[in-house]
């Protein structure tokens, strides 16, 4: 077989195009989960498994097709690259990082909303608040201030933000629904915490 005859079936420019464009697509609805999520319950999980399907079928082809032309150190390369890129967007805390990401971008208001907190002062919710939290209101409980994100429909359990004053607010139980009580478990910054 020629070489430009075997150059021809390796996967086009365009094939791999479509596999990056579906990884990013998967990695950006993960990432989005929680606005989706207020949008639509059930259009965020069409969603998400619609770019797991694609992704999978896309990178299945590609291998496939270094699997047939017999180019094998190719196919283990694309193979490995694809389990590990699905390990990285299986196992990631996707919901931690967003909220991350909304502590990191809005610095200031939520600093406000602890220092009312703090002060005992009435806590004035800005109105961009309402997509991250369930009902658009922080919930105080004794010197913490919890911003409820999710909630199950039996409020059995439940995961959220909240800002614990302090040095390491790692552990702290907080009441995360009305049959539920979580733990800090990610240190968003600036004393803030994602509870689960």
């Amino acid at each position: 077989m020629s070489t430009a005859a075997s150059e021809k079936k390796l996967p086009s420019r365009s094939a791999l195009k479509m596999v990056s464009l579906a990884w990013l697509v998967l990695v950006a609805l993960e990432y989005f989960w929680i606005p989706l999520f207020r949008v639509s319950e059930l259009f965020a999980w069409l969603a998400i498994m619609a770019a797991w399907l694609w992704v999978i079928s896309r990178s299945t082809t590609v291998v496939l097709t270094y699997l047939s032309l017999r180019d094998y150190s190719r196919c283990v390369a694309a193979l490995l690259l694809v389990l590990g890129a699905g390990a990285v967007a299986r196992t990631a805390h996707w919901s931690a990082l967003y909220a991350e990401g909304q502590v990191w971008l809005h610095r200031d208001a939520f600093a406000e909303l602890a220092a009312d907190h703090g002060h005992h002062r009435p806590l004035t919710v800005p109105g961009w608040m309402e997509y991250l939290s369930i009902d658009g209101q922080v919930r105080p409980q004794r010197d913490v201030l919890y911003l409820p994100v999710f909630e199950d429909w039996r409020a059995e359990s439940g995961r959220g933000i909240a800002y614990i004053p302090g040095s390491d607010g790692r552990g702290t139980t907080i009441h995360t629904a009305s049959g539920d009580l979580g733990s800090a478990t990610h240190d968003l910054g600036d004393g803030w915490w994602w509870v689960e």
